[in-house]
Formats: structure tokens, sequence, C-alpha cells
């Protein structure tokens, strides 16, 4: 979708709120196939929520191209900008978008640290219970 007038904008911001939809449910599925140790469901599972990721990098993408077309800041500051040039009843509605998609996006958030910290806990117990050497839980990059 190429973003070239205000609807086509506001159209995509409410199609991340249904993407964003789709990724919380599918982060709660992740987490009980995590639970449950379920490898191929996850795997699968796993493709979904990357797809919907690059999904919505890619219309934030558009957007903050539009807003640079706009000549506003390419961040919160040049939605912000452009949400206060709106009439009155468009910048409240717009405002609203704006808090849902926030508030996805933290839920998001968190359901990712939840899953994160069972998996570290995980790896806590099979490190214990197999009398591993404890490793890093993420390989270390760094040179």
């Amino acid at each position: 979708m190429t973003i070239n007038n205000l609807k086509a904008f506001f159209d995509s911001m409410r199609q991340d709120v249904a993407q964003l939809n789709r990724l919380i449910g599918h982060m709660d599925n992740q987490y009980e196939l995590l639970s449950s140790r379920r490898a191929e469901e996850l795997n699968w599972l796993n493709q979904q929520i990357i797809t919907l990721i690059q999904d919505l990098r890619q219309s934030n993408l558009e957007r903050e191209q539009f807003l640079q077309q706009l000549g506003l800041p390419a961040n919160r500051a040049g939605l912000t900008l452009l949400q206060e040039k709106l009439p009155s009843p468009t910048r409240e509605k717009v405002g609203e978008l704006i808090q849902e998609l926030n508030l996805k996006t933290q839920t998001c958030h968190m359901m990712n640290e939840r899953a994160g910290k069972l998996l570290a806990t995980q790896r806590r117990f099979m490190t214990r219970f197999f009398g591993l050497q404890d490793q890093q839980a993420y390989p270390d990059f760094r040179v």
C-alpha cells in the first residue's frame, strides 16, 4: 500500500490495529505452545508472527515517508503535529487511534517479555536438571 493522502495514512493505522490484534492473539498462543513445548506448532506460529511484524514495520515505514513528504518529522512528534492540524472531530478520532496503537504495541511488548521470561526459566531448569554448564542465554557477538 502506498500512502499518498491522509485517508490512506489513517487507513494504514487502522489496518495496523487489526494486525496488532492478530499479533496479540498469536503471542498468546505462542506462550501456550512454549509452555507445553510443542515445537512444530511453535515453528509455524513463529513464522506467522514474523510475517505480521514485517508487515507492521513496512506500514510504519510508509507512514514515516508520508510524514516526511508533508515536511513533518518522521516520528511521534511529526504524528502529533499532523494531528494538531486536523479539524476537531477528526483530530479526536486520530488521537484515539494513536492511543489504541500505543496500547496494543505495549501489550505486544509485555507479552514478548513474558515469553522471554518463560524461555529463561526453562533454560535454567534444563541447565540445572542436566547438570550442564550455565551458558549465556544469547550468544555474545562482541569481538
